[in-house]
């Protein structure tokens, strides 16, 4: 097995911090909140056999630097570090993998620089046209949303460290450890991040700069779907029970990404990484090969 490397490099002004494991074509993960680089551990370790495998803690997240105003964590200033770190990684592009947020970010490099991308891998991470378009509708996709309002507001830091992060420690670390992908000192790293009242807030602001969730009175002019087209060809890796994005969200993918692949697994939810991540990263493998058949599943 390759050994795990750290490092560092400069994006967009902000130092950004990696993992990276093997050798090989580029693959970049992006992890979504509350998690950072290390969620990826497993699926690299997997696909460090055949492809460079990089995972950057995004900004203000783990060991990366993150600006103190809210509006530093605005979403054309993620994709900007992303589109840069990709260049100090020595890529024109690559093959892009993003969870929750770091989906979100996917997504938007995707549509605003497709040339930055070889191929995209979502994981239950919703399109940002559609997302947008389904919270403005008031429907099932706004009422799942209503934690993001919490997550916006100034109480949003105690909200989530309540009896010790417990909504955090039930949601993921059990999910991965019943699973078996999670030991007790991987688990003891997550705590140790959450505890951290700066990487808390950097996530926060997440959602406070790009005002996330359901039209609360401030959130501007929706969004032209036409707009939101992505050109690159896109896995699409879906645990069903998700419970923060619905199903209109795959439902409605096929109008703005013509060359699509969907997986969907009926029995996983918005943590399948940590559930599956060996599936994952055999299907990421073969996507990135060229050699994942579209067998016609939406």
């Amino acid at each position: 097995m390759a050994s795990v490397n750290h490092g560092t490099l400069t994006a967009n002004g902000i130092r950004l911090h990696y993992i990276e494991q093997g050798c090989g074509d580029p693959v970049l993960f992006l992890h979504g909140f509350p998690e950072y680089s290390g969620a990826w551990g497993s699926v690299m370790a997997d696909l460090g056999e055949r492809f460079r495998a990089i995972a950057i803690d995004t900004r203000g997240i783990n060991l990366s630097e993150g600006p103190s105003n809210v509006g530093g964590y605005a979403i054309g200033e993620l994709v900007e570090d992303v589109r840069q770190a990709i260049a100090a990684l020595g890529y024109r592009n690559i093959v892009l993998v993003g969870h929750d947020w770091g989906g979100f970010i996917a997504w938007e490099l995707a549509i605003r620089h497709p040339e930055s991308l070889d191929r995209l891998v979502i994981i239950n991470a919703a399109h940002v046209g559609i997302f947008d378009q389904l919270l403005r509708q008031g429907g099932a996709q706004a009422h799942a949303s209503r934690y993001m309002l919490a997550f916006r507001s100034s109480r949003g830091e105690e909200l989530v460290s309540r009896d010790d992060f417990a909504a955090f420690r039930r949601e993921i670390l059990e999910s991965a450890r019943s699973s078996g992908n999670m030991n007790e000192e991987q688990a003891a790293e997550y705590l140790a991040l959450w505890r951290r009242p700066e990487c808390i807030t950097a996530g926060l602001n997440y959602y406070r700069a790009n005002k996330s969730g359901p039209p609360n009175g401030d959130d501007g002019e929706a969004r032209d779907i036409a707009d939101t087209i992505v050109s690159v060809p896109t896995l699409v890796i879906w645990g069903e029970r998700d419970n923060y994005f619905t199903p209109e969200n795959l439902d409605l993918l096929p109008k703005v990404v013509p060359d699509l692949i969907v997986r969907r697994y009926p029995e996983n939810g918005h943590w399948i990484v940590h559930e599956r991540p060996h599936e994952i990263a055999q299907l990421i493998s073969a996507f990135a090969e060229g050699a994942l058949v579209n067998d016609g599943r939406r």
